[in-house]
């Protein structure tokens, strides 16, 4: 097998996806650390000031897929949706056959958000009271469920298509195509953990009183950190699926395509299959499973009982599921000093806006060297002691320990002083970061009080 999921966790996942995108991400990497040799031991390495190498990566590289567009042949805008772009294709089955789903990342005119459009492939004509169907499903919440937000048609695509919008989970592909298809080994705690997830976004479905249907392989998504999504739901809701619809048996079948879905996971390899003479081959979790596991995959399958419930589920999970619970409180806590770093990077960054502001501007008739006078000459000088430092040779010094200390020191208007020099070396002056604090507020204020033409207030 090519390589082997682990347990959903940001906190062991990331880790594996940031080294497998290096090469992705290597020109957003602007915080580069300093060499041992000029760190003093009572200095915090620049890591410190920082969000988690491996979440960045993660997030950097989530970013980036939601910004991306990729050229195609798909339409600019349909509905309030405009930026195309193809995410994936899969197949799926109902009582008339099977049928394609196209996913499409589109960005929306209303709110400016991102969502995932699944245009369905097969002939549709249904009034809008059967669109509307799906408005029940808005009120599920679930993080692992894709929300559902609207259903419309259109001919954009030179056909009737049905497209049903949900929210978009950047990177996410579907585990038939991520696991399934390409082959990958899994663990077991990757599958238990999996089982939970799904258990736990079924609970939301099923309290509502609806059903997802069409659940399998190919309407799973999964996230770089392993996180389950349940995508199209409300599908099966505007599809015609035949009479004698049964709540009941619809939800059963949902538990037990969790069964179908363990089934094709594990059938990848040939250890976990049996086959008896004249019968086809049958999927068995072979040795290196748990009993409990074997025991929930009889479950789940109805080989112990032929109704299936959820309570049951997390019953034969036992203490899995405080492990599943210590993984999501982990990476609520990664996320969180993660944040508190960023409120912090957040000060500094309404620092040099100010700073920025009222340096060298030019518009207008106004001199270009108005900044040269005053406070704002002590701002700039701040500024090139920060960012323009330069070693005995000559070449630039870009250590961010240095340009974080003093933005730090500065935010807090530390009394102790610095001594700043101009670009000729003739002018230098000591002064504390309060002064220079003072001095960007009052240029600042200065500046926003300023009337309409400039050359007023200078």
């Amino acid at each position: 097998m090519a390589s082997s999921v682990t347990p959903a966790s940001t906190s062991t996942s990331t880790a594996a996806i940031a080294t497998s995108k290096d090469k992705d991400v290597e020109d957003d990497i602007f915080l580069k650390l300093p060499q041992a040799s000029s760190q003093m031991p009572y200095m915090k390495p620049v890591g410190y000031f920082a969000i988690d190498e491996a979440l960045r990566r993660v997030l950097t590289g989530e970013m980036r897929a939601e910004n991306s567009v990729v050229e195609s042949n798909l339409p600019f805008q349909i509905h309030n949706y405009y930026s195309l772009s193809p995410i994936e294709t899969v197949d799926l089955y109902d009582v008339t056959g099977s049928f394609s789903v196209q996913c499409i990342k589109a960005q929306s005119i209303v709110d400016g958000r991102h969502y995932s459009l699944h245009r369905i492939n097969k002939p549709f004509s249904a009034p809008q009271i059967v669109l509307n169907a799906i408005d029940r499903w808005k009120a599920v919440q679930s993080p692992g469920v894709a929300q559902v937000h609207e259903a419309f048609t259109t001919r954009a695509f030179g056909d009737n298509s049905l497209v049903m919008v949900h929210d978009y989970k950047p990177l996410a592909t579907s585990l038939k195509t991520k696991i399934i298809d390409s082959g990958v080994s899994v663990s077991e705690a990757f599958l238990w953990s999996m089982v939970l997830q799904l258990a736990s976004a079924l609970r939301a479905v099923h309290s509502a009183g609806l059903s997802v249907q069409l659940l399998s392989a190919s309407t799973i998504s999964i996230s770089p950190t392993n996180r389950v999504y349940i995508n199209l739901c409300g599908l099966a809701d505007v599809l015609p699926l035949g009479s004698g619809f049964n709540i009941n048996s619809a939800q059963q079948a949902d538990l037990h395509a969790i069964g179908h879905i363990l089934s094709s996971i594990i059938g990848i390899s040939h250890e976990n299959l049996i086959s008896t003479q004249g019968h086809v081959q049958a999927v068995v979790p072979g040795a290196s499973f748990s009993a409990e596991f074997k025991e929930l995959y009889s479950y789940l399958n109805r080989r112990l009982t032929p109704v299936i419930a959820i309570d049951d589920i997390l019953r034969l999970a036992g203490s899995r599921v405080f492990a599943e619970l210590d993984a999501v409180r982990r990476d609520a806590d990664l996320l969180h000093d993660s944040l508190r770093l960023e409120m912090t990077n957040g000060r500094m960054v309404r620092l040099l806006c100010k700073m920025n502001f009222v340096t060298e501007r030019a518009e207008n008739n106004m001199d270009p060297e108005w900044s040269e006078t005053g406070d704002r000459y002590l701002i700039k000088l701040f500024r090139d002691y920060v960012f323009h430092l330069v070693n005995e040779s000559g070449k630039p010094v870009a250590d961010m320990a240095h340009v974080v200390g003093n933005l730090n020191k500065l935010d807090a208007g530390s009394d102790e002083k610095v001594m700043l020099m101009s670009r000729d070396e003739k002018s230098c002056l000591v002064v504390s970061y309060r002064e220079i604090k003072r001095c960007i507020e009052d240029a600042y204020k200065e500046l926003v009080a300023a009337p309409t033409k400039p050359k007023a207030w200078r």
